[in-house]
């Protein structure tokens, strides 16, 4: 502190007179910066749901080499139901939701390559809406490197009950006939992370329908878990620019279609592992998208047009909007 302190010229008199005075001015000085830093790292979400103008997304990418489309769906339910259908969990408190309504979405997404067979992928996950928090998930994948798993967010950490096929006999039985199973806890302190909630990586694009101010060159960052393990997000505006448009837009019994240029919010997706006390770090994903990701927001509708980035095996893609259905019935 006193090394610290040591300075020369006009605070001389002040430090051999008053150090303690002087020394606090200064830590007094750097509690806002410290603070702000804090925020930031634990970037509270106050959502209003009622602002998302979608209740289901399709996106479809094609080249020579693969096909890819991602149909996201999303729905009301009551709190209450969540005891039916979320995985019970022999460690941590279960996260509860602050609402008496909770929201689920559904993903399905279909790889397609030229001379492979097609891999399916369906993940479902429960959240609360006004904060983006993670309740549960499930994930299925068949086709390549099968399973199942079943997450159940507590305030400790994430537990996850996995399931896969024993052997090459199994692969063709559905997934309760499965026989490789395995349950694990990833724990982490979430207070002491500057967590104030986990999210769930498929969540971004809910968060980014509903955040408004990303559209002001801001950015916020967020705690996202991800296979096994805690991810600092951080969702930047990069700026504007023209992407092409061709999507239909479902409303009630009328489809409308939207073709055209849109000057859209570009917003930069990236990640760094938080240490929670994993042994191995893990890649970060966003619909199957692992480097350079970036969603496009029309400014007008809230709607993400565009999500850009390079997939494993695939390459750089560009998912575009193929169809949207409005949300009829606002929370």
């Amino acid at each position: 502190m006193l090394t610290f302190c040591r300075t020369g010229g006009l605070f001389e008199n002040l430090i051999r007179n008053h150090p303690g005075v002087f020394c606090l001015t200064i830590l007094l000085g750097f509690l806002p910066l410290i603070s702000s830093a804090r925020a930031q790292n634990g970037f509270h979400l106050d959502l209003d749901p009622q602002q998302v103008p979608w209740s289901q997304l399709s996106f479809h990418a094609k080249n020579f080499w693969v096909e890819v489309s991602t149909d996201i769906q999303m729905k009301l339910l009551r709190a209450s139901d969540l005891d039916a259908v979320l995985l019970k969990s022999p460690k941590g408190i279960p996260i509860k939701p602050k609402t008496s309504q909770i929201n689920e979405m559904t993903i399905n997404t279909i790889i397609d390559p030229r001379f492979r067979s097609p891999v399916n992928i369906h993940n479902r996950i429960w959240f609360d809406p006004t904060n983006a928090s993670a309740l549960g998930r499930v994930r299925l994948r068949r086709g390549e490197d099968d399973f199942k798993k079943i997450y159940r967010f507590t305030e400790q950490g994430v537990f996850r009950h996995r399931i896969e096929p024993r052997d090459k006999k199994e692969f063709s039985l559905a997934p309760k006939k499965w026989t490789d199973i395995k349950d694990s806890f990833y724990p982490y302190n979430r207070p002491n992370l500057g967590c104030n909630a986990v999210t769930e990586r498929s969540l971004l694009i809910y968060i980014l329908s509903v955040v408004p101010f990303l559209q002001n060159n801001n950015s916020m960052s967020l705690c996202v878990f991800g296979k096994r393990a805690l991810h600092r997000v951080t969702l930047q505006t990069t700026g504007t620019r023209s992407v092409p448009i061709n999507y239909l837009v479902k409303n009630e019994q009328v489809e409308t279609p939207k073709k055209g240029r849109v000057m859209a919010t570009e917003i930069a997706i990236s990640a760094e592992p938080i240490k929670s006390g994993q042994l191995e770090p893990e890649n970060f994903s966003f619909l199957g998208f692992q480097e350079d990701i970036s969603i496009h927001i029309d400014p007008v509708s809230h709607l993400p047009i565009q999500i850009s980035g390079v997939i494993p095996a695939v390459g750089k893609t560009q998912l575009k909007l193929n169809s949207v259905e409005m949300n009829q019935h606002p929370h």
